[in-house]
């Protein structure tokens, strides 16, 4: 996305809303990215038929790591941003996401899905692990969590 296409998409955001401030301009910023990034595993998702496809297709195995990798990062960034706007002390990043249930009362198996993020962040960078393409399958069945979190914050952050 260029910056051009970036500040367009803000302005769409924006169009009647009051004066947002910094940080609903950063958050707003943040969901876009993850919306691009949902948006093109959604794209993937029929030709990942199975863990095998990933090993076999590096492109396909790549950009859908990717992708995942990109959107967890992104959650985290949003749980600790909203932490410290909330006043919510966090240790790690898990509890940083555990604190988007507390703060968007989010439901519990949301929230549940959301909080192995960090986790698979972490086996997603740090490739000596052995990755379990099995937990890749499983987080691309679960993304509708996070199109539900982008939503409550989206809604959260234009004051609606």
């Amino acid at each position: 996305m260029t910056d051009e296409e970036r500040l367009d998409a803000l302005r769409r955001y924006f169009e009647g809303q009051p004066d947002l401030g910094v940080a609903s301009v950063y958050a707003l910023d943040r969901l876009i990215e993850l919306r691009r990034h949902l948006d093109h595993l959604q794209e993937l998702r029929p030709r990942v038929t199975g863990p095998e496809i990933l090993r076999q297709d590096l492109s396909l195995g790549n950009n859908v790591l990717r992708s995942l990798l990109v959107i967890c990062r992104i959650v985290i960034d949003l749980a600790g941003d909203l932490s410290v706007r909330h006043g919510l002390r966090f240790q790690d990043y898990t509890e940083a996401v555990r604190n988007l249930a507390v703060i968007l009362s989010l439901s519990p198996s949301v929230a549940g899905i959301l909080e192995g993020l960090p986790g698979l962040r972490y086996s997603l960078i740090h490739e000596y692990i052995t990755l379990d393409y099995e937990r890749v399958i499983e987080a691309l069945d679960h993304l509708g969590a996070v199109k539900e979190l982008a939503e409550a914050i989206r809604r959260g952050e234009a004051g609606s």
